[in-house]
């Protein structure tokens, strides 16, 4: 919605329109690393990351590393991006060259800001680059001047260029005439400018304990460089060379040096201004987390004796519909009076921030935790009791408040803001509009804390890089391999190493797949090309949501990866995995259909796991179906598996279908499986997950 003139919103506005003015990409990442805001020439400079959607948030590594025309460049890519990586994080301000996809380069220059966030600027020097290999060329192609005198300064040889040079001021350079004489002549027939002085034409006739190089400034403009040495028979050589492009380029770069030390105070001054915004929230104007977190950790850090903080995390249930009724602009201008709303509840000295969306957070001081219990319960109250106006209708605001304090060892603003958030997780699982104080005792405080301490470990994974792409074969009725399942794995780098059932969960419910699904693609559509380059007659089989399949976004991403491989999608197929997570499978169709047309073939994931397979199985497009471990390891005690497992390959034969068969882990159940007329298998008896370049090497 529309802010005020002057507003937060007003200024953001105007700061990045300043921004997308400079002719330089411009990038301001904060102390975690992660871009805060960028300029539209950054994008123009890189324009890879436009794969990656919004950037703002990510981190410097996930956008130094995305594949790109720039490796190309390079001799060793992966050395490459750790040079970045060195450069950016010591950000000293010395700057370095750096070469584009499209076959320019930038100057990048990085400086740290005072509150420890980096300024990064980038400065296309393609055009310098360019004009210095064009005077390399042009000086080694170039007849420059030419003369030998004898000891006694006569004149011994001029070559065409000297000659040239003299013969316009109608001097002539005749052997055996002394070249001082021709120096007088041409200075009198105006051939120097007045920079050349008297004393610099005598050096130039050479006296014996004189090798100079002396700047000759022609009345043309023009400079030549003379470089005289004196030989071993007493003779002086003599090159004159035409150095008017690198005087004229001399002062262009200092006029640019200057250019570009006025830029960066500028560009200092505004990072500073941007800094001091970055810990603003743009919309209600109250501070922001980082701002919150920033308090809370100054305030640890100045007290000896560690202060009682106690920080409420404040949930506006079902704000959601508020959204659905009147629209987004009408629900922020919402949040906006709900803010100004809590100011007006709290003691003017408790910090409130806006943490996101509809969340906001308070920080009490000086109370116990009988009196913060007693301001939140208060707060709950006078919310549900309060009418907010909005666009001709009145809303009825009910909250759910985590309270948490600070304390431990190991004590700092992340952490209680963590306990808060899954305390008011727990309020709002509990049945909303209520308080709930974040106690280890209680069983639903506990479990939530595990979740959501497993989304800060996805986040970092991801933004890190920690996760890791297994594969497993899938084989044929004569054991050969004809493809691999690529399965994820989380490395904490402190030897833990988690498979998918231990995150995948707590990612789906904190809504995380969509970037491990991307994650995941990347990397298999890179295996999957690889294979079908060396000519190998075996696929990579990547599971995929179907939430993530009706993501637009996710369609678009999927798409220009397929069309950075041409040729990838013989070596690639998908598996569509949680049908249930969506209402409707035909959300999914039409995108399902494009993928075939493109030759990558679908598969029916988890078959037999619930009670939409079959109904699954109706409404999309694919091509083969895999049978759910749990069905084939209960295959041989349990008859409905075994009945569902004989639907499922009548099924697959009537329908012109491919089965596979997961979770075969004993030669019992292979000869069960074989007996009923699968021909296609996955499991421990033929291969464990290996490491993708172990398994395809």
């Amino acid at each position: 919605m529309a802010m005020p003139s002057g507003g937060p919103r007003r200024r953001d506005v105007d700061l990045r329109e300043t921004l997308d003015f400079l002719s330089d990409g411009f990038a301001l990442f904060d102390t975690d690393d992660r871009l805060v805001v960028h300029n539209d020439r950054f994008i123009e400079l890189f324009p890879f990351l436009s794969v990656l959607g919004d950037l703002e948030g990510l981190n410097f590594f996930a956008l130094a590393s995305v594949p790109c025309g720039e490796w190309s460049r390079v001799p060793d890519p992966d050395a490459y991006v750790v040079e970045r990586m060195r450069r950016h994080h010591r950000a000293d301000g010395e700057p370095f060259d750096i070469p584009l996809e499209n076959g320019g380069w930038v100057r990048v220059r990085e400086r740290r800001t005072p509150t420890g966030g980096i300024v990064s600027t980038w400065t296309d020097i393609s055009e310098l680059k360019e004009v210095e290999h064009t005077l390399r060329d042009a000086i080694d192609g170039i007849g420059e001047g030419f003369i030998l005198l004898s000891p006694d300064g006569q004149i011994v040889l001029a070559n065409a260029s000297m000659s040239r040079l003299f013969a316009k001021v109608g001097v002539t350079l005749r052997p055996s005439a002394r070249f001082d004489t021709a120096l007088e002549a041409a200075k009198r027939g105006g051939l120097f400018g007045p920079a050349t002085t008297d004393d610099a034409l005598a050096l130039l006739t050479g006296r014996p304990d004189a090798e100079p190089r002396i700047e000759i400034a022609l009345s043309t403009g023009a400079w030549l460089l003379a470089s005289h040495r004196r030989m071993e028979d007493g003779c002086l050589a003599a090159v004159w060379t035409d150095v008017t492009a690198q005087k004229r380029r001399e002062q262009e770069l200092i006029d640019a040096r200057s250019q570009v030390e006025e830029q960066a105070a500028a560009l200092g001054e505004f990072a500073r201004l941007v800094s001091r915004q970055a810990r603003s929230d743009a919309l209600t104007g109250l501070p922001n987390r980082f701002a919150l977190e920033e308090r809370i950790d100054q305030l640890l850090a100045e007290e000896k004796d560690q202060p009682e903080i106690w920080l409420g995390f404040i949930d506006i249930d079902h704000f959601k519909t508020v959204n659905d009724r009147v629209g987004h602009a009408a629900g922020d201008r919402l949040l906006i009076d709900f803010a100004a709303f809590l100011r007006n509840q709290l003691r003017a000295d408790d910090l409130i921030a806006r943490i996101g969306g509809d969340s906001f957070a308070v920080m009490l001081l000086g109370i116990d935790e009988a009196e913060a219990q007693r301001i939140a319960t208060r707060l709950v109250a006078v919310t549900r009791g309060h009418l907010f106006p909005i666009s001709g209708q009145s809303f009825a605001l009910s909250l759910s408040i985590g309270l948490a304090r600070t304390g431990g060892p190991d004590s700092s603003a992340r952490a209680v803001l963590v306990c808060a958030d899954t305390a008011c997780c727990v309020a709002k699982e509990s049945g909303r509009d209520r308080v709930q104080l974040y106690d280890t005792g209680d069983p639903k405080v506990t479990d939530t804390h595990e979740r959501i301490s497993w989304a800060e470990r996805i986040r970092s994974a991801l933004e890190l890089d920690q996760l890791i792409l297994e594969l497993q074969a899938i084989v044929g009725t004569d054991g050969g391999v004809q493809g691999y399942e690529a399965l994820i794995r989380l490395d904490d780098n402190m030897g833990g190493m988690y498979g998918p059932a231990h995150f995948l969960p707590a990612a789906r419910r904190l809504g995380l797949m969509r970037r491990i699904d991307s994650w995941v693609c990347r990397r298999a559509v890179t295996y999957a090309s690889r294979l079908v380059r060396r000519g190998i007659q075996r696929y990579v089989s990547v599971n995929i949501g179907a939430r993530t399949l009706a993501d637009p976004g996710f369609h678009k991403e999927l798409v220009q990866l397929l069309d950075r491989y041409p040729g990838c999608e013989k070596g690639l197929r998908i598996e569509i995995t949680e049908t249930e997570a969506i209402h409707s499978l035909s959300e999914i169709t039409g995108f399902l259909a494009r993928l075939r047309q493109r030759g990558i073939r679908i598969y029916l994931d988890d078959f037999g796991n619930g009670y939409n397979s079959f109904d699954a199985l109706k409404q999309l497009p694919v091509d083969g179906i895999k049978i759910d471990w749990r069905v084939t390891r209960d295959l041989l005690v349990d008859p409905i598996d075994e009945a569902l497992m004989k639907a499922a390959i009548s099924i697959a034969h009537s329908l012109d279908l491919e089965l596979v068969a997961e979770g075969v882990e004993n030669d019992t159940q292979l000869r069960k499986l074989r007996e009923l007329g699968v021909a296609k298998y996955q499991g421990y008896y033929f291969h464990r997950p290996q490491p993708a370049e172990a398994a395809l090497s």
